[in-house]
């Protein structure tokens, strides 16, 4: 997959149709148990999202760029997920999939957009 930067450390955790369960209790009244992923969904290195864990990119084969902003029950302000490249079908998959938990999301006009977007979480040089 070639990506220019920043989106060039992506690295993929799940591919494009795999399952993953969240493993939550059963008296948990988190909306979602697990999801299956429309595309390719990893994170970006270097760049640190509201849970301190990597920030998580979806990359599909098209040509939209957005964000969503997903309830986490431990982040009172949600989570942001960004995506690349998606088509308009996988777009609409992949927030159908994550509906239940969207606060918010939207798209942006250029892929410069969306790295303008991803800087605040970008964490400083070592």
């Amino acid at each position: 997959m070639n990506l220019q930067p920043p989106f060039n450390t992506f690295r993929i955790e799940k591919r494009a149709g795999e399952y993953k369960d969240f493993g939550l209790p059963p008296e948990s009244t988190y909306p979602l148990k697990g999801v299956t992923y429309p595309v390719d969904y990893g994170d970006i290195e270097g760049y640190i999202a509201e849970d301190e864990a990597n920030l998580d990119l979806f990359v599909g084969s098209g040509e939209y760029s957005g964000y969503l902003r997903v309830m986490r029950p431990e982040l009172k302000e949600g989570e942001h997920k960004f995506y690349l490249n998606l088509t308009a079908e996988e777009e609409k998959s992949v927030i159908n999939e994550f509906s239940p938990v969207i606060i918010d999301h939207g798209r942006y006009n250029s892929v410069l957009e969306l790295t303008e977007a991803i800087e605040p979480f970008r964490q400083p040089s070592k």
